[in-house]
């Protein structure tokens, strides 16, 4: 029986636990590091991958303690290379960056930058793609004035962050080059492969943003405009995520029906509104596909228009629309300007023309309206005087500032 507990590892582990707690009782957190490093691997051994990694970090915060940053790091590496080999890429790269960290605390500037690198293409690997983005920049700025050399595992983030986050067009053989100079190690490799087939694909993965019908550099607010959304790629794959720009001049009527079909290539209608005149924009839209050992990223391009205002509706009533006076006396006519446009109407031009028998009575026959808002009515008084017997006729013309924005109504005035 005895035989049987000292080879069961993870018997083995838990004396090296109460081994490090008894060190750490008495004040010496560099050999606590030491057993739970020891528990970590044996749970490794016995195929217990999240106790090593508890145990690997717990190594790793001992080694902190005693101020042991590179330790501190190295613990940190094998947890996440367990994480790595179990597919776990998000919480990797976090332990990646952390490792990182202490390694540039200690100067070990390239060390640092190649692991980071790692965790860079874990967080691309998981999906979380600002993150990788902004891990990148992180290191760009701490290399900015180092002199450290080339470093393969990050000129292959860059082109991945490139490919995958920015829309880059790499060239094939630039990739080729940086897949092969970067040399993963063992726990690595798996990370490397499905990350690099993914950056392959989603550089030959073509997403577009096309008008459905004629392009148009300009456009009406107010009035629908359709786009089609499409992607083509060289594989089967399936939408999991998407992500679009819009100008706020912009809203959408239909948003696009995205349904989770693994295929080659598939297409979307967008229905947009424009709401405010001025520039537009659509794009770009991001999606995320997936499909059997493959994620892409890909971006679309683009598409840039100008939004006119709205069109108005310009229209008049006149009431009554036939009136009878005596000779001499006035009548009174009601008239109305209408706008049932989506735009407003300005700088409106208004003339009254009378036949001969009609006179104005009460202020001038033009006049100038600054603004009939959409939707919206403005009414005022005619005051004409019969000067001659007969059957006259009152026309009113309203011209607004747009070309073809005018509108004419006529009534009768029976003088007698």
């Amino acid at each position: 029986m005895s035989r049987f507990l000292k080879k069961d590892p993870v018997k083995r582990a838990k004396k090296h636990i109460d081994r490090a707690l008894r060190e750490l009782e008495d004040g010496y957190p560099d050999y606590a590091s030491q057993e739970y490093e020891k528990a970590a691997n044996l749970f490794l051994e016995a195929a217990e991958e999240d106790f090593a990694v508890k145990y690997f970090r717990e190594a790793s915060y001992c080694a902190l303690e005693s101020n042991d940053h590179e330790r501190a790091a190295n613990m940190k590496i094998q947890a996440a290379d367990v994480l790595l080999v179990d597919g776990r890429f998000d919480e990797g790269g976090g332990l990646y960056s952390e490792a990182s960290d202490h390694l540039f605390r200690k100067k070990k500037v390239k060390e640092s930058t190649r692991i980071a690198s790692v965790g860079i293409l874990a967080y691309l690997a998981a999906r979380s793609f600002d993150t990788g983005v902004n891990l990148i920049r992180k290191i760009d700025r701490r290399i900015s004035d180092t002199s450290i050399g080339k470093v393969p595992t990050l000129e292959l983030a860059r082109l991945s962050v490139s490919i995958l986050c920015e829309g880059g067009d790499v060239p094939a053989t630039m990739l080729k080059k940086a897949i092969s100079s970067a040399k993963p190690r063992a726990a690595e490799e798996g990370l490397f492969t499905f990350l690099t087939e993914s950056v392959r694909i989603a550089r030959d993965t073509e997403v577009v943003i096309e008008w459905a019908g004629k392009a148009q550099d300009e456009v009406q607010a107010k009035t629908p405009i359709e786009f089609e959304l499409r992607y083509n790629c060289p594989v089967p794959v399936g939408v999991v995520n998407y992500r679009y720009s819009l100008s706020n001049s912009l809203s959408f009527t239909k948003e696009p029906a995205i349904e989770q079909k693994v295929v080659k290539q598939d297409s979307w209608l967008l229905e947009l509104m424009p709401v405010i005149s001025g520039s537009g924009t659509v794009g770009p839209f991001s999606l995320t596909l997936e499909g059997e050992n493959v994620l892409v990223s890909k971006m679309s391009n683009s598409l840039n228009f100008y939004i006119s205002r709205p069109p108005s509706d310009l229209s008049i009533e006149i009431s009554p629309e036939r009136v009878s006076c005596g000779l001499g006396d006035e009548a009174i006519l009601d008239v109305t300007f209408i706008n049932d446009g989506d735009g407003a109407a300005n700088n409106i031009k208004v003339k009254v023309e009378l036949s001969g028998g009609l006179e104005i009575s009460l202020g001038s026959d033009e006049k100038v309206i600054e603004f009939i808002g959409p939707k919206e009515r403005m009414r005022f008084q005619l005051f004409v005087r019969g000067v001659a017997l007969g059957e006259e006729t009152v026309t009113v013309n309203a011209e607004g500032s747009r070309k073809g924005e005018e509108a004419t109504k006529s009534s009768t005035v029976q003088v007698a």
